[in-house]
């Protein structure tokens, strides 16, 4: 697993899936994947909207974000310089207002994510999002090069 495909980063006690996400049909085949998980996890969905992840992000009103199992999802956390769309389209899909946070800037969607209460988070995010997530958890020490 490579860079941004399912790529497994440990922080702390905390193993993070790192997966990208570009269009509905792999963002349904990344949720259909995550409903598989037998264990408890916690998830974070952060959407740019750079040219290079294209700058319309309508495609994720496409997405079956609502077939999630939200009940068994304890922390869920939008974040990434579209936040707000994220947000409001999670928040349409029934995410519960108590399981549900969001934060704009990364080193505080970080900050957030290590406090989750799984071992596991499952991190779906747009192109440049890796990009940047991938960055400050090189600068962090978590990973070797950021952008490799």
């Amino acid at each position: 697993k490579v860079f941004g495909r399912q790529e497994v980063i440990k922080i702390g006690d905390k193993e993070l899936t790192l997966v990208l996400i570009k269009n509905p049909v792999g963002l349904d085949q990344v949720l259909d994947m995550i409903k598989t998980d037998t264990e408890p996890f916690s998830l974070a969905v952060l959407l740019n909207a750079n040219y290079a992840d294209g700058i319309d992000t309508s495609w994720i009103w496409d997405g079956s974000f609502e077939s999630l199992p939200f009940d068994k999802i304890p922390a869920i956390l939008t974040g990434g310089e579209r936040y707000r769309d994220i947000t409001f389209r999670l928040r349409v899909a029934g995410v519960p207002e108590k399981n549900f946070s969001q934060e704009e800037k990364l080193p505080d969607v970080l900050e957030n994510i290590k406090k989750m209460p799984t071992k596991h988070i499952y991190v779906l995010a747009t192109y440049t999002a890796v990009l940047q997530l991938r960055k400050l958890l090189s600068e962090q020490g978590y990973i070797k090069g950021g952008m490799d």
